[in-house]
């Protein structure tokens, strides 16, 4: 690929608005290949990239070639800076070349890297693992067009993610059911983390009246300004600048750990795996977007039942996965799994759902020294059931 390996990008930058001020308070950059050539727009470059392997390098010389435009542009250093980031490079390390300037925009900027929802619930495991590498060198994480697909919406809960921004599908295919369904999962996690929403796709009058009516702050689209060189001698926000910011969610070791200091009960497996059938038998009609998580002390307890479960739920697009000593990879047709069991979740169960405004979870451990006795606890605490999904999905590997 001879653009790549020359560095041959360019980059315009279209301004997002805030839409009770009016002001631009940021620009999101869009990388071009040489006018002219067959790789002028970002999309063949990036099928070309997919096609040829080098997506993750792709992804740092486009970012690269951003923030020298806008360092070259002297963008205003208070206005935010949104750079697209492929999930694929996420946990990946920037090409020698390419880092002296990554690094000094990124110290000048709020830089707020956009994930693109492609692939986002193929391999949660790197996705997290990547996504905590970037967040300490970053403003804002942003999740880029929200909507446009329904496995991905499954894991916004557990990505904090500081803007959520809107698919433009979604504004300007007007109040429709999916519409809704989408606008009340974002109303939701903007609720909980404190997460700004934000509509791309504002391209007439009528979608920023509309974006505007549905509760986005911001918008971004030809209406509002569109992808061009940034002017040169910077462009300063005509209001304060915009801080983005979302609640983090809490780092657990084990899913048990997310009982923190509640009392705990005591059990035996008979008495667990009744009341595991019975939260399972409530999650058997989800459909997604949703998580169905199990992690199991013993392989014998993964029956015919609960595989045939775990797939018909993967089936309907259900995020599913099961853990455990000695269980197959993968668990079972279209469910995750992990090729390698990890010894610090050795004697421990969990029983997890997740989906728009529920979530359930039993989490239990076994009592060291005791035979058949477990201590337990059952939450329906959002937040509590987040981080333990968060910490099983960082056990999990790609789909199958």
């Amino acid at each position: 690929m001879a653009i790549l390996r020359a560095r041959a990008f360019e980059s315009v930058f279209q301004p997002i608005v805030h839409f009770d001020s009016g002001a631009t308070v940021g620009f999101e950059a869009l990388v071009r290949g040489p006018a002219g050539s067959s790789f002028g727009d970002a999309n063949a470059l990036l099928r070309q990239a997919y096609r040829s392997g080098h997506v993750v390098e792709f992804d740092w010389a486009a970012r690269a070639a951003s923030c020298r435009a806008a360092m070259a542009a002297e963008l205003a250093e208070d206005q935010l800076l949104f750079l697209n980031i492929e999930p694929l490079a996420l946990g990946s390390d920037c090409p020698p070349d390419l880092w002296p300037d990554i690094e000094k925009a990124f110290d000048r900027y709020q830089v707020v890297l956009e994930v693109t929802e492609r692939s986002l619930d193929r391999d949660p495991r790197s996705l997290l693992e990547g996504i905590d590498r970037q967040r300490p060198d970053v403003a804002g994480l942003a999740i880029d067009d929200l909507g446009a697909n329904r496995a991905a919406l499954s894991m916004l809960p557990i990505l904090a993610a500081d803007v959520i921004k809107l698919d433009q599908s979604i504004i300007q295919g007007g109040p429709t059911p999916a519409f809704m369904q989408v606008m009340d999962i974002a109303y939701e996690e903007a609720e909980r983390t404190g997460a700004t929403i934000l509509a791309e796709g504002v391209e007439t009058p009528s979608d920023a009246a509309f974006a505007r009516s549905a509760g986005a702050t911001l918008g971004q689209g030809h209406y509002l300004g569109p992808p061009a060189p940034l002017p040169t001698g910077g462009r300063a926000a005509t209001a304060s600048p915009l801080h983005i910011g979302s609640a983090p969610i809490a780092d657990l070791a084990t899913p048990f750990d997310a009982l923190d200091e509640r009392s705990l009960n005591r059990a035996n497996v008979a008495f667990l795996t009744a009341l595991s059938r019975h939260l399972t038998d409530k999650a058997a009609e989800l459909t997604a977007p949703a998580l169905s998580l199990l992690l199991l002390p013993d392989p014998l307890l993964l029956t015919e039942s609960e595989r045939t479960r775990l797939s018909h739920l993967a089936q309907r697009g259900v995020v599913t996965a099961a853990l455990g000593p000695d269980l197959p990879y993968p668990p079972a047709a279209g469910v995750r799994g992990a090729r390698a069991h990890d010894k610090a979740l050795d004697g421990h169960w969990a029983t997890l759902m997740l989906s728009p405004g529920t979530g359930s979870a039993l989490v239990a451990r076994a009592v060291p020294g005791a035979v058949d006795e477990f201590v337990f606890g059952v939450t329906h605490d959002r937040r509590r059931v987040v981080a333990a999904a968060r910490s099983l999905l960082r056990r999990v590997g790609t789909g199958s």
